[in-house]
């Protein structure tokens, strides 16, 4: 007999996850997890994703082998089928109750509100907990009980929050008497096998426990320093694993407080780097669940929906290409294509180069990074571009614009990264990295600039001081 039913999303772990906690302590549990690749195509997952999450299931099926744990994989193609598959799956194994974690864009909320309401009718009650964040929305709110749409004053709360409640994460659930079912995870998805890209990406959970701990103890006193460096191999990359929940946020919260206040004499620049990063997680995923315009393709700033944007299709697809002919936005771009990840200094000068520089509309860049991504998460991938795009919460402000040319000065001074992802500029000059124009007969087999910086940043700015008069 089967009592309970864990229906897993982006949280495919047994440490730190409370749903499966949950479940396990209260009878007999089972875990299901729905293959929605329908839906997943219209969200424009990426190859290296789809393939990625095939080798987390497997890998998370062994795990969960271990406690007694059967994980039942099911075609689901839509959303909307995920209410008649589960309460199939309850009928048949005599399950009266599902557990499962929150997600938050919109389609999700939808999706598992119906789910939630059909199973309640039909007799399976339904358990929801949160474990995608450190902290679930609406739980930093300012004083009066509104949502904030500034990160600054946002993370004053966040932090006060997280040292007065001295979290701790889940340990691993006691082991049930095994159950038996049949578990078969495809080995193609999305028309990607699961071996695509696993050199790159492991989906093994030791994997990303030993990524944490490896950032922990060699990388993150440095952190703060070597984060915006491309050539330098100074961020944790758990990214991917914390997308689909291979690892907790909270966990990773825990253990960092953990290695500060083994240091508390002084204060650690890197640890206190990195935290921030997990709250820009929570934040741009908070900001996502109050604003429900933001899932349907809306601006935050609704204001800024009314902007004309260029319409440029040779333009957008030399920047896809990484034929720009500014060498730090086409390395950047080049490792987004071959890797399925980009580096987060590279993540900004690209996007600003497409949406200041190219005045193309952030969502085309936005529908482009989702599309290949192997972290591609909704809400953090939306901050980033609205952030680059002056229409989001906390927004860089309009006139502000990366200059490619600068960017490469300061953050791949030597070209050593350009160099690794551009076999043309092998022996360039460092000099052409800084001055691609003037230099670009040095390197003929190379384009030239596709554009001239100058004339297009002030090109930019008028458009955005005509459309701010338009509104007053």
């Amino acid at each position: 007999m089967i009592d309970n039913i864990v229906w897993l999303r982006s949280d495919l772990r047994v440490r730190d996850n409370p749903a499966l906690s949950s479940a396990m302590e209260q009878g007999p549990t089972a875990c299901v997890y729905l293959l929605a690749q329908k839906t997943w195509s219209q969200h424009h997952w990426a190859p290296y994703k789809a393939a990625f999450l095939l080798r987390v299931l497997e890998s998370l099926a062994e795990q969960l082998a271990k406690l007694g744990v059967p994980l039942q994989v099911i075609d689901a193609p839509h959303f909307d089928d995920a209410t008649d598959h589960l309460l199939q799956f309850s009928r048949e194994i005599g399950a009266k109750k599902l557990f499962f974690n929150r997600e938050y864009p919109l389609d999700e909320k939808v999706r598992d509100e119906k789910v939630h309401n059909a199973l309640e009718k039909n007799g399976v009650a339904c358990e929801l907990h949160d474990s995608f964040l450190v902290f679930p929305p609406d739980s930093i709110l300012k004083d009066d009980g509104s949502p904030y749409s500034v990160f600054t004053p946002f993370k004053r709360k966040w932090l006060a929050r997280a040292e007065g409640e001295n979290l701790r994460s889940l340990p691993y659930p006691q082991r049930q008497q095994s159950i038996v079912l049949d578990t078969e995870i495809p080995g193609e998805i999305l028309s990607t096998k699961a071996s695509f890209g696993q050199n790159l990406w492991p989906g093994n959970h030791k994997h990303a426990d030993d990524l944490l701990e490896t950032f922990l103890n060699r990388k993150i006193d440095h952190y703060h320093n070597e984060r915006d460096f491309p050539a330098a191999d100074g961020t944790s990359k758990l990214s991917p694993y914390l997308s689909l929940g291979v690892i907790s946020p909270r966990e990773c919260l825990e253990k960092a407080q953990t290695l500060q206040r083994a240091n508390s004499i002084n204060s650690n620049e890197g640890i206190e780097t990195w935290v921030s990063e997990l709250i820009w997680r929570d934040f741009y995923t908070h900001v996502l669940a109050q604003n429900s315009r933001i899932s349907r393709g809306k601006a935050f700033k609704a204001e800024t929906d009314k902007i004309e944007w260029n319409v440029n299709e040779e333009w957008f697809e030399r920047w896809a290409k990484g034929e720009t002919g500014f060498p730090i936005v086409d390395a950047g771009m080049r490792q987004l294509n071959t890797t399925g990840w980009m580096h987060n200094r590279l993540r900004m000068i690209t996007s600003q180069f497409l949406t200041k520089h190219l005045f193309i509309d952030w969502r085309r860049g936005e529908k482009y990074f989702l599309s290949h991504l192997v972290d591609g998460e909704f809400a953090a991938n939306n901050g980033g571009w609205q952030w680059s795009a002056s229409t989001g919460t906390d927004a860089v402000p309009y006139f502000r614009m990366f200059n490619p040319l600068r960017q490469s000065e300061r953050f791949d001074p030597d070209g050593t990264f350009i160099r690794e992802q551009i076999p043309d500029l092998i022996d360039a000059n460092p000099k052409f990295f800084a001055n691609s124009a003037a230099q670009h007969d040095l390197v003929s087999s190379y384009p030239p600039p596709m554009i001239n910086l100058k004339e297009e940043r002030e090109r930019t700015l008028k458009r955005w001081k005509r459309f701010n008069q338009t509104l007053s």
